[in-house]
């Protein structure tokens, strides 16, 4: 164990009791999970408070109370369920953990889920028929499916 003060002992109580409420009310990222903590206690006139937060982060996802994994399964699950496309996900995800390969195992569906998952949003937003006759509608949907995170190329075999 890293050797700390007496300060800094009871700062790392404090951070830590701090860590498990937040994991107890839902699943962070590590990356968020630190951002969280250093905020809270940017007050403490700590020399090293980031070393404190990392060693806490650390000692959580040893005890498996953080859990990258779990928490990009459980986020992407939520964003699909929002209608969220991959570069949305992503870009959410890379924000708040460091676990690049899990992000990508996990979003890794196939194309024609991707599709599917676009076609969803769509009838969702402008019903079964959302195919558009006109090319000003049809660009109005395409920039939707845009800011919703999805490729070009998902979007064009979505209308198909």
């Amino acid at each position: 164990m890293q050797e700390f003060s007496s300060v800094d002992k009871e700062a790392l109580k404090t951070i830590e009791a701090r860590a498990i409420y937040l994991l107890a009310i839902r699943e962070h990222g590590s990356l968020e999970l630190a951002q969280k903590l250093r905020q809270k206690f940017s007050y403490l006139d700590l020399g090293n408070l980031p070393s404190l937060v990392d060693f806490v982060v650390l000692k959580c996802q040893k005890n498996n109370s953080l859990s990258d994994e779990r928490y990009i399964e459980s986020y992407i699950r939520n964003a699909l369920e929002k209608g969220q496309g991959f570069y949305k996900i992503k870009q959410s995800l890379q924000a708040k953990t460091t676990a690049e390969e899990l992000i990508v195992t996990y979003l890794d569906l196939g194309d024609e889920q991707w599709i599917e998952q676009a076609q969803q949003v769509l009838r969702k937003k402008y019903g079964a028929d959302f195919k558009s006759n006109t090319p000003k509608e049809q660009a109005k949907k395409m920039r939707f499916l845009q800011a919703r995170g999805f490729s070009q190329e998902q979007i064009w075999k979505a209308f198909k």
